[in-house]
């Protein structure tokens, strides 16, 4: 039992296993924030052909709004445990997110063009932008600046 109990020990201690749950997580409080919505405008999400585009529209904001708190105070604390109190943060977390999208659309629209089975192709583009998002997340929205003892010993031992 020990043996198994430090290894579930050391592998949450890596920031992109934290990363990936967080990021399970947060895809579920998307998806039910959306369905919610779906619920409380008298809505089936069995038939999604029935609900109006508007009603769309209103649910999938929500969940990408509540989605996307939910993602960057996971991350900031737990993921990445930044103790930053910054706006700009939040700012670079938006850029992250901006960008991950952009390449999340552009990625698409290329592999839809030679692949025929959607599945594949989402599967490729997810796995590519979850790399975009952690570099981007891990190197420039929580990036930690080095406290300058810390630069100086780094300097002085090389």
């Amino acid at each position: 039992m020990g043996i198994m109990k430090d290894f579930l020990r050391k592998v949450w201690k890596d920031k992109r296993v934290r990363f990936l749950f967080v990021g399970c997580l947060n895809t579920v409080v998307g998806i039910g924030v959306t369905y919610l919505v779906y619920i409380l405008f008298g809505y089936s999400v069995i038939y999604p052909d029935s609900i109006p585009s508007s009603v769309k529209f209103v649910a999938t904001l929500a969940g990408q709004v509540i989605g996307g708190v939910h993602s960057f105070l996971w991350n900031k604390f737990f993921t990445f445990r930044s103790k930053s109190r910054s706006f700009g943060e939040f700012v670079r977390f938006a850029v992250v997110c901006a960008a991950q999208y952009a390449v999340n659309y552009l990625l698409t629209l290329l592999f839809s063009s030679f692949i025929s089975r959607a599945w594949i192709y989402t599967i490729v583009v997810t796995a590519i932008c979850t790399v975009v998002s952690y570099l981007g997340h891990n190197f420039f929205s929580f990036a930690q600046k080095k406290d300058r003892r810390e630069e100086k010993e780094e300097e002085t031992s090389l």
